[in-house]
């Protein structure tokens, strides 16, 4: 019995290193790397591309309904919407957690106007960006900052503290050609 026991472990370690192969890795990209494209349904049903923002400096900020630290800085991105338009920087925001039902009842109670898509559990932008998904770090919000070459300028984990952190971010990925 004692001469199987190193045989099943051989062939374990053989059977776990097969698994991976032929399925490469994404690797996980960082500041200064192309963003990954990824395909979301929004709220109306339409699914909405990174890749369709090409050109175009872009937001993404995952946010929940139970997510303190994402209620807080909403106005603040509702704010910088409403005054830029979204003439300056492009907006995706991801909700990760909630129904369809109770995000539209919460962006109509609130008076939001951003597109919203649906990100169910984090699955999709968790594992583009390689967050964690547990522990420190695996919870909303996070905001990718997105230059108009694709190039990711920015990830900024937890919420901002006021509109003009968001702001001066902003600017930053805008005003790289």
């Amino acid at each position: 019995m004692r001469s199987f026991i190193p045989l099943l472990l051989v062939f374990a370690v053989i059977i776990s290193m097969l698994a991976g192969c032929g399925t490469p890795q994404q690797a996980c990209p960082k500041i200064g790397d192309k963003a990954p494209d990824f395909t979301l349904p929004g709220l109306d049903g339409k699914s909405i591309s990174l890749s369709s923002f090409a050109g175009k400096p872009l937001v993404i900020n995952t946010w929940s309904i139970s997510c303190i630290r994402c209620k807080e800085e909403m106005p603040f991105f509702q704010d910088v919407l409403i005054t830029s338009g979204q003439n300056k920087v492009a907006f995706i925001s991801v909700n990760t957690m909630d129904n369809t039902a109770d995000v539209k009842k919460f962006l109509s109670d609130n008076k939001y106007t951003f597109n919203v898509v649906s990100d169910m559990y984090r699955k999709t932008v968790n594992s583009t960006f390689c967050f964690p998904k547990n522990g420190p770090g695996s919870g909303d919000p996070y905001t990718i900052f997105i230059d108009s070459n694709g190039i990711v300028k920015n990830i900024v984990i937890g919420g901002f503290s006021n509109k003009e952190e968001l702001i001066k971010a902003i600017d930053q990925v805008s005003s790289t050609q």
